[in-house]
């Protein structure tokens, strides 16, 4: 039943993200958080948005404007092999902080941290409709 849980939810998420054009890590990493490990949820995150991208790719490239692709996707790789190697190296820290839920000790890693707080201001963020509205010119591609 997990198998077509997470299935079905990777599914759905990429046919909702595929007209937005974002929020597949949002709203999918906390789903397969609940099945997997945090760097494990991740990475699987990465390997749908890697398929929905290439996906999308044979759907619209024809349509593509190959400057956008450029200045957005030659950084993107840079930051996404960096935000790897972080991950990859933040998973081994100590937990900051341990608790006692009932009969369960629950120990806060960094990793888990991190992530929380980042979906917490990506999911505000889209929830604000200024945020929504706003538009950048074409230089700033890079820093997105």
């Amino acid at each position: 039943m997990d198998i077509f849980i997470i299935c079905l939810a990777a599914f759905i998420t990429a046919i909702l993200t595929f007209f937005s054009g974002f929020g597949l890590g949002t709203i999918l990493t906390p789903v397969f958080m609940i099945f997997f490990p945090v760097d494990l949820a991740i990475a699987l995150t990465g390997v749908v948005h890697f398929f929905n991208n290439i996906f999308k790719l044979v759907l619209v490239s024809r349509h593509a404007d190959k400057q956008v692709l450029l200045r957005f996707g030659i950084p993107a790789v840079v930051a996404a092999i960096i935000g790897s190697w972080l991950l990859l190296n933040i998973t081994e820290w100590e937990p900051l902080f341990t608790y006692q839920l009932g009969d369960r000790v629950i120990s806060v890693y960094p990793m888990k941290f991190i992530v929380s707080v980042l979906l917490l201001i990506f999911a505000t963020i889209d929830l604000i409709p200024y945020f929504s509205k706003l538009q950048f010119d074409k230089n700033k591609l890079p820093l997105g």
